[in-house]
């Protein structure tokens, strides 16, 4: 009867009223106890750090360059300086491993992941990963907004220096907590990850490799380019970061993290990048994208590009340390809540996804160059593992994934082709291209 159904839903609204109460108490008395040593998290210590990090010395810091080495040997040091445990099996706080990176023709690099760790108290098998990229696009011989052949130092203070001496900061002060017995219930892994600039392939490695199983990681936090003004915002409050990706796998995650900026820091959370079909497509540009499609909830935190961005001109002066220092501050708040609540963060459950197959005669059938007069690129469509696959040329290959009869999406990109086998042509749509590709 409609009075039954009215006593359920106020029923309803009075539990829900007091879990949310009960959250606020236990979460207010968390960030009570973290106070203390988010002080410890200054805009000196940032700015020391980045100047040094952001240097000439490290020479942009190329995947598997001397001076992506030097950078990872900073990083290392930092830990090791601050006793700070390694969280890589060979306690070197090293993860090596071999890449393979097309875009600009580069080859086969050696390079390593950095991972250290500080171990819960109570619940030590469940983890909370921070992560930032460590590298950048080096002399700018690709990957440069300059063109191609620049040949000068790109020292990205803010991609991802910024993020990078943030995750710095923040695991010191969660060794401070540790140190005077406050330490967190969930582990916290500090992860900074090699190779993003060339296609996210050290998060990549670390997602097919993880040193943590994937299914007790309760969350990744990603930490890339905060410490700048986005000149195209429309509000001119300097106090904001931009928040991707809180409220696409775990509205509790989401609630989270606005609970915790209202309690702490309060900026303005702006979502504007939010939308997963934006045509910037920030949320697959960067490391925590290699979580989220293992199901694990992210929260992507960015302060948006500028006029530096992939220039040889993105330098530690051009930082706003005193914005670097209160995100870093809201960033350890967060991490700070979610490893100390009782209940791990809760995962929406997903809707069942039907996978269209496609037979292998019908795959073999796609494959080819294509190109057309006045497209900018070729591109080669190929079968590995009974999977069809794109290249760029350049850019590296991509899976495609089959949505329908002759129709593949390439997600990350916002790419949508549409094979005709008869006729040896693809339609290749990407935003306002929508343009037919014949077979060579």
């Amino acid at each position: 009867s409609y009075f039954c159904i009215n006593l359920k839903l106020s029923a309803m609204k009075k539990v829900l009223l007091v879990v949310t109460l009960l959250f606020s108490i236990q979460s207010f008395s968390q960030l009570k106890n973290a106070k203390k040593y988010a002080k410890t998290i200054t805009a000196d210590d940032l700015k020391e750090h980045l100047y040094i990090y952001a240097s000439d010395e490290f020479e942009g810091r190329n995947t598997g360059s001397e001076g992506q080495k030097k950078a990872v040997e900073y990083l290392r040091n930092f830990y090791i300086k601050n006793n700070i445990e390694a969280g890589d099996p060979d306690k070197d706080y090293f993860q090596k491993m071999k890449l393979n990176i097309s875009r600009g023709n580069e080859g086969e690099v050696e390079s390593e992941n950095v991972i250290a760790i500080i171990r819960g108290t109570e619940k030590p098998e469940e983890y909370v990963v921070l992560t930032a990229h460590l590298d950048h696009v080096g002399y700018g011989m690709s990957g440069s907004r300059a063109g191609r052949n620049v040949n000068k130092i790109h020292n990205g203070a803010d991609d991802d220096g910024s993020g990078t001496v943030a995750v710095l900061e923040i695991a010191q002060a969660f060794k401070k907590a540790s140190e005077k017995g406050k330490g967190p219930k969930r582990s916290i892994v500090f992860l900074h990850v090699t190779g993003e600039e060339k296609g996210l392939l050290g998060s990549k490695y670390y997602s097919e490799n993880p040193i943590y199983p994937l299914e007790d990681t309760v969350v990744n936090l990603n930490l890339d380019m905060i410490g700048r003004i986005d000149p195209t915002r429309k509000k001119k409050n300097r106090d904001y970061i931009y928040i991707i990706g809180s409220d696409h796998d775990s509205k509790d995650l989401h609630n989270v993290s606005e609970q915790t900026n209202d309690k702490t820091i309060n900026l303005d959370l702006d979502y504007r990048y939010n939308d997963k079909d934006d045509p910037n497509r920030f949320y697959y540009r960067s490391d925590h994208y290699n979580f989220a499609k293992n199901g694990i909830p992210i929260i992507f935190y960015f302060s948006g590009t500028h006029e530096d961005y992939h220039m040889p001109t993105d330098d530690p002066d051009k930082i706003e340390y005193d914005l670097l220092e209160s995100r870093s501050k809201l960033i350890f708040y967060t991490a700070w809540n979610i490893a100390n609540r009782d209940q791990r963060i809760v995962v929406d459950p997903k809707p069942e996804i039907k996978k269209f197959i496609v037979n292998k005669d019908k795959l073999n059938s796609y494959t080819g160059t294509y190109g057309a007069k006045g497209f900018p690129i070729k591109l080669k469509v190929f079968v590995k593992e009974d999977k069809l696959f794109i290249d760029a040329v350049g850019q590296g290959s991509f899976e495609l994934n089959p949505v329908k009869k002759d129709k593949f999406k390439l997600e990350e990109a916002g790419i949508e082709l549409t094979f005709d086998s008869e006729n040896n042509s693809m339609k290749f749509k990407q935003g306002p291209f929508d343009i037919n590709l014949i077979k060579e």
